[in-house]
């Protein structure tokens, strides 16, 4: 079986735009699953989620995949602008 053909994406084709990641309830792509999934257990204590950005704790999941999504799309800004 041959795999997909991939194209390779560049900040150029956001046509000046950062791009930006979304929620969804039903993602397209598992990979975007499990990397969520290891990004939370990874800063994940016994209170709760730890943001390695802005040290916020936040204990209801739902929470966690937006403020990681919200940091996600500031830190992807702010490469846009260099």
């Amino acid at each position: 079986m041959k795999p997909p053909d991939i194209r390779r994406v560049k900040l150029t084709d956001f046509e000046g735009h950062s791009p930006r990641v979304s929620v969804t309830r039903t993602p397209n792509d598992p990979a975007d699953v499990d990397a969520t999934n290891m990004l939370i257990q990874q800063y994940t204590q016994a209170d709760g989620f730890h943001c390695p950005v802005c040290g916020v704790v936040i204990k209801d999941r739902e929470e966690v995949v937006s403020h990681l999504a919200e940091e996600i799309n500031k830190t992807m800004e702010r490469l846009g602008k260099r």
